[in-house]
């Protein structure tokens, strides 16, 4: 594969940044990711616009435009402060990794795998998601995460060898049902992040909103009689989180209301999301235009 001057250049600005950041005391690294917020926060009109819409749209008059505008930074800082966790993660030690958090219900887990259950991990743009996968892949063994690609792909493979270090296989998202019947056959786990707009799967009610959701951990999960595991990763500072497992859908037990098994199992994850956002929603990527189903117009300027 042939590669461009700009994606050399790219990658090693990259690089550059990865190793200042990497290098630079917590001290001032902190202060530092938190202007940055706030500047982001205060200069993308587009950004400003869809993150408004999200939460007139999920809480309606509940909230002031003050804490609308709060919201949109501490949701800036919560992303800046989870791809820290992407870049370190890159070369920290296991042991380092789990020094940054801490984990409740993990026994649920462990119990799953001993009754030899299929497991998929679901989870959102939620707090320390880069921090959560490579944690639940270095404790509970190997997962496959449907991810894009990146562009670059200098930089996808870094990120790929970084993965591959922590346990964790990629699943290229154009190949997404391939390969996650691929682990799940190979007793590897699987983990898909499931709260962003996507235009063919399933509709539900998120948000007392109509959106479309994925439904391809439904239909993995009926298909191998497999658990669902709801992961959270709360952002509690600057590298410092706790990974929730919330209670473990298993479909070989679970008491169906409907027929239609697929979409009352995809509702049901999306439910589990939407009451951990409303605990913490400041933590959730706002950014993304997860409305978009029935509401794509009100995003524009």
């Amino acid at each position: 594969m042939k590669i461009s001057i700009k994606e050399y250049f790219i990658y090693y600005l990259y690089v550059f940044f990865k190793y200042l950041f990497l290098y630079t005391p917590n001290f001032i690294l902190k202060p530092f990711l938190k202007l940055l917020a706030k500047i982001a926060s205060k200069s993308s009109k587009k950004y400003q616009k869809i993150v408004h819409t999200n939460l007139e749209l999920a809480f309606k008059d509940e909230m002031t435009k003050e804490q609308k505008d709060k919201i949109l930074y501490q949701s800036y800082k919560s992303l800046l402060f989870n791809m820290y966790e992407f870049v370190e993660n890159q070369v920290a030690s296991k042991e380092k990794i789990f020094s940054k958090a801490n984990i409740i219900n993990e026994n649920y887990v462990h119990d799953a795998i001993k009754k030899g259950k299929k497991i998929i991990f679901f989870t959102a743009h939620y707090g320390g998601w880069e921090l959560a996968l490579p944690y639940c892949a270095l404790k509970f063994g190997t997962i496959a995460v449907v991810n894009r690609k990146m562009n670059n792909p200098l930089i996808n493979d870094m990120y790929t060898k970084a993965r591959n270090r922590n346990n964790i296989i990629m699943v290229d998202k154009k190949n997404a049902a391939k390969g996650m019947l691929k682990a799940l056959k190979q007793n590897q786990h699987v983990a898909v992040v499931i709260d962003q707009h996507i235009a063919v799967g399933e509709e539900i009610d998120f948000f007392d909103q109509k959106v479309m959701a994925t439904d391809s951990t439904a239909r993995l999960a009926l298909k191998f009689d497999a658990v669902l595991v709801p992961l959270f990763c709360v952002m509690n500072d600057f590298r410092d989180y706790t990974i929730k497992i919330e209670k473990l859908i298993d479909v070989s037990e679970y008491e169906f209301k409907t027929d239609n098994k697929i979409k009352e199992l995809t509702q049901l994850q999306n439910s589990m999301i939407e009451n951990q956002i409303r605990l913490k929603p400041e933590i959730w990527f706002w950014q993304h235009k997860r409305f978009k189903h029935k509401h794509g117009q009100l995003y524009s300027l």
